[in-house]
């Protein structure tokens, strides 16, 4: 159970950062007591929970609507560390939200909310803060008014510098603030994956030019979206860094989150983008520190044809070279690329691959140098009759 209270527009934004969530025991959770031992009911799961001593404080402090900074205040009192004491708060939140035994009362004004696309998906997401709206908007790379239609409704409560995400009223996930974006980032893929078929959502970068389409695939690190930062600075316009969704009829879609710059490529992009120094710096799961920047692309391009599918491989110290690729390779490698909801490509996207493969020019782009590899890309562009 997840209830926002949605402030009057003037003064909202003040009012919404001082007013900080509450959690409190759903209905149907009952607190007891059996020979000592604290244990919680679930009507909803038909289930007990033991509780630990501290576990059954701080249930009983949340049945109280004490804020979650003042349970912890009392923790330490008590002897906890400061971080044992907010490790133990947050898990047992964590937990709680998950198994449905807590309920929120936070504050949600419109302007900490906004609504994007995502490829076909409409998204509304409302936060409690200014900061977290701030770093979400980071993630998108257009800003857009959704329909009435809104697909997904996302929630992001900041509590102590931890964040919960609902999705469509359940809860999802709790993180610390540095890695939203990117678990964010995460589940919408996921979302959209999911909700793909008959269309198949392939790894790679999508870029246009001519209203003609160019996928550039890689294993993850080789460089894909620093080298489709650098074709944007070339006069590309932008479709996706990371996935691209092929249709029945073998044109693509990007699914145009902002690009993504991981911290070794920084320095690189520097020279290109001089607003990368002032993105915020978000964590992904696997520990690397990226940044987002928007592309300057003024609309996106919607479903493309596709005239040139790029594997691209970096080697140190490498000269550029553009290597023609037979089809029944690219048919290998874009099996091996793709996703699928059930795990398995199915008779129709296979047949999808095939008609783009059909059209297509395909190679594969040994480079060292992003601005070299750039520059051989557009002469192949531009030497399209």
């Amino acid at each position: 159970m997840i209830i926002p209270r949605l402030q009057d527009n003037a003064g909202s934004a003040g009012c919404g950062d001082r007013h900080l969530p509450s959690f409190f025991p759903v209905e149907d959770a009952s607190f007891s007591l059996f020979d000592g031992r604290p244990v919680l009911f679930s009507e909803a799961t038909q289930k007990l929970y033991e509780l630990n001593e501290i576990a059954a404080y701080i249930w009983c402090r949340l049945s109280v609507r004490m804020s979650v900074s003042r349970i912890c205040q009392d923790l330490e009192n008590n002897g906890l560390k400061p971080a044992d004491a907010q490790n133990f708060v947050q898990d047992a939140l964590r937990n709680w939200l998950k198994l449905g035994l807590l309920g929120v009362d936070w504050r949600s004004s419109e302007s900490h909310s906004f609504s994007t696309s995502v490829g076909d998906l409409q998204i509304r997401i409302r936060t409690s803060s200014g900061r977290v709206l701030d770093l979400l908007t980071s993630l998108f790379d257009r800003q857009t008014v959704a329909n009435d239609g809104t697909d997904e409704v996302y929630d992001v409560i900041d509590v102590e510098g931890m964040v919960h995400l609902f999705h469509d009223q359940t809860y999802e996930l709790q993180c610390s603030i540095d890695q939203l974006v990117p678990r964010l980032k995460a589940h919408i893929t996921e979302r959209i994956i999911l909700q793909s078929p008959p269309n198949v959502a392939f790894h790679a970068a999508g870029l246009l030019t001519d209203g003609k389409g160019m996928l550039v695939s890689g294993a993850p690190g080789a460089g894909k979206s620093t080298l489709a930062l650098h074709l944007m600075s070339a006069g590309f316009d932008y479709g996706s860094d990371d996935v691209v969704l092929i249709a029945p009829d073998g044109r693509a879609a990007g699914v145009p989150f902002a690009p993504t710059v991981k911290s070794g490529a920084w320095s690189i992009i520097r020279s290109l983008r001089a607003d990368i120094d002032m993105a915020p710096v978000h964590m992904r799961p696997d520990g690397k520190s990226v940044r987002y920047l928007k592309s300057p692309s003024s609309r996106p391009p919607g479903r493309f044809p596709v005239r040139w599918i790029v594997f691209i491989q970096r080697m140190p110290d490498a000269s550029v070279k553009l290597l023609p690729l037979n089809r029944l390779e690219v048919m290998s490698r874009l099996i091996d690329g793709s996703y699928t909801p059930g795990g398995k490509l199915n008779r129709q996207a296979f047949d999808a691959f095939k008609r783009m493969v059909t059209v297509a020019q395909s190679f594969e782009l040994q480079y060292s140098d992003a601005a070299q590899a750039t520059g051989v890309l557009a002469q192949l562009c531009h030497d399209e009759p």
